[in-house]
């Protein structure tokens, strides 16, 4: 797979010319990022972790582990609640902007699904959820 950088251009021979492979702004945001949404409303905050690479999103979201209240089992016992564990995906455009949709399931029935739009700022990534059950906000910062 060819990673392409902001710093450097590719030169490609076509035929009897060449072709310029131009770079792009999301080059500047690949790597791994990590932060965390603040709860709003009824939602739990959210630890986020995505990983960029040549455009292209690939993340987590997940509840904390805060002592949440405890359900009931099939045989009246106690037991944790499930945290809720979010799959993102999306891409960074040429511009900055970033484009996410994300996946919560907790069991096969019990789905929700939402979108984050944001922009990519140097060492921030700030991205809010624009549709969904809740309008949280992050910003992300590089990982080490």
């Amino acid at each position: 797979m060819l990673s392409l950088s902001l710093h450097c251009a590719l030169r490609m021979a076509v035929g009897t010319g060449f072709v310029m492979l131009a770079t792009t702004a999301w080059g500047q945001s690949d790597g791994a990022w990590i932060g965390r949404a603040e709860a709003a409303g009824r939602c739990a905050l959210l630890d986020v972790r995505i990983t960029i690479e040549s455009g292209l999103l690939d993340g987590t979201a997940s509840e904390p582990d805060t002592g949440a209240p405890r359900v009931q089992g099939k045989k009246g016992e106690q037991l944790p609640a499930p945290p809720a564990l979010w799959q993102l995906n999306g891409r960074v455009d040429g511009n900055g902007t970033i484009a996410i949709i994300g996946l919560r399931s907790m069991r096969d029935r019990d789905r929700e699904r939402s979108r984050w739009s944001g922009r990519a700022d140097g060492n921030a990534l700030r991205i809010s959820e624009t549709e969904g059950p809740c309008r949280r906000t992050a910003t992300l910062t590089r990982s080490r």
